[in-house]
């Protein structure tokens, strides 16, 4: 199994794979990545695609490169060459989600990468159907809330309250269903906690808080997040339930 690293803020990743050779490349392909040097983590990513053709890990790292790829040729002012790595970028995450149709990292990427090239419609519809092909999963889900989420923030900063608002609590919505779905998962109060704290509700945002560390008490940031919390006045006492 790879392990894959976040990379940027609005959430990706990229890995490592099963068998020595391809882990090997996998793992020269993030030291490249880590050097921006994106041009030789391709290849060497597709050195690991190569050793392990049917896995989806490989085809993920190179979506997740070639999209970073696009990103920073974007803001050299190479408007035409940044969108050819984005389109291989999409190329590569569909042939992950061909290889595992419930690939998590490789929706994300692919619905910001839609959010970037200034089509939500296309980012919503991904994530939605997705939700619908599997009701009884907590993940499609969490990742709709997110980009809700993510959504609000846009419209926040664009002045417009009431969007942000009707975003803020549809997110909120699903992550109660997803938490039907799976209450035992510990993004779902994580995600919640973070909805409710920036909707001003400190003591809802510290009991899901609370919730995920207890499913998932190796959470380092969000345990200090608590911390935090507990020194704000009539936060400390909240009732954990």
């Amino acid at each position: 199994m790879m392990e894959r690293f976040l990379f940027f803020t609005v959430v990706v990743t990229v890995a490592t794979c099963l068998g020595c050779t391809a882990s090997n490349n996998n793992t020269e392909g993030v030291k490249y990545f880590g050097q921006a040097r994106y041009d030789l983590a391709v290849l060497s990513f597709q050195a690991a695609q190569k050793a392990d053709p049917n896995g989806p890990d490989a085809y993920y790292n190179i979506a997740a490169t070639y999209h970073q790829f696009g990103r920073t040729t974007l803001q050299t002012g190479n408007a035409a060459s940044a969108q050819q790595y984005f389109d291989l970028a999409d190329q590569n995450y569909r042939l992950c989600l061909a290889r595992n149709p419930n690939d998590t990292d490789a929706y994300r990427g692919l619905a910001v990468l839609y959010m970037e090239r200034q089509d939500s419609e296309a980012a919503f519809k991904l994530l939605q159907d997705w939700v619908e092909a599997n009701p009884n999963s907590a993940e499609p889900k969490i990742e709709l809330a997110r980009l809700h989420q993510e959504f609000a923030s846009i419209a926040l900063a664009k002045g417009d309250t009431q969007t942000a608002k009707n975003c803020q609590e549809t997110a909120i919505n699903l992550l109660l269903h997803a938490q039907q779905s799976d209450p035992a998962n510990a993004r779902v109060y994580r995600a919640l906690g973070f909805l409710r704290e920036q909707t001003g509700d400190l003591m809802q945002a510290m009991n899901n808080y609370r919730q995920s560390l207890q499913v998932n008490p190796n959470q380092p940031d969000l345990a200090d997040r608590v911390a935090q919390l507990e020194k704000t006045p009539g936060i400390g006492a909240t009732a954990f339930f």
